[in-house]
């Protein structure tokens, strides 16, 4: 008789359906016949120890929140060491973008006097007719790139098109039994 309860307590345990009483019943009736149960039942009689055991050795020491404040309070210290050396790169970052920023603009000067005398095209015709060819020869490309796109969309167009044909028809052959109904 108490294999058979111990039985469907097991069935109940491996499908969570214990109560926490009848689970607290199920190990103090696991412990008590641990001797003569076999298979399952045995090594879940033992698990079951072995675990309790444990549960009782492992304990907190009476400084263990003494010494999980003192890493906090020393990992936020370190933080502050930190934060100088962010504010000292942002600093660094800052003077940088000024010192590129007056830069720049005055060497600028210098390329665009360079690049005025480069692009003027309107005292040499034929540079200029080059230099126009080559541009529509890339526009023509960047469009022809954007015409093989619209190739896979007729596609999708023709597939719609005979679906919406067949549909056509059998409406219509519907309509023509109906009629002649």
């Amino acid at each position: 008789m108490a294999s058979e309860k111990l039985n469907q307590w097991l069935e109940k345990y491996w499908q969570g359906e214990l109560s926490h009483v009848e689970e607290m019943q199920f190990r103090s009736e696991l412990k008590i016949n641990r001797e003569s149960l076999s298979g399952e039942l045995q090594s879940l009689a033992e698990w079951f120890e072995a675990t309790e055991s444990v549960k009782h050795e492992l304990s907190l020491e009476d400084d263990f929140d003494a010494e999980v404040l003192q890493k906090i309070r020393s990992t936020k210290s370190g933080e502050n060491k930190w934060s100088w050396w962010k504010i000292a790169a942002s600093v660094l970052v800052v003077i940088t973008l000024a010192y590129m920023g007056w830069l720049l603009p005055q060497s600028k000067l210098s390329d665009t006097n360079q690049l005025v005398e480069m692009e003027n095209t309107q005292e040499n015709p034929e540079k200029a007719f080059e230099e126009t060819k080559a541009t529509l020869q890339l526009m023509a490309n960047m469009m022809n790139s954007g015409k093989d796109h619209l190739n896979s969309l007729q596609l999708f167009q023709v597939a719609q098109d005979k679906i919406q044909t067949s549909f056509k028809q059998e409406k219509k052959k519907k309509e023509d039994t109906q009629k002649n109904i």
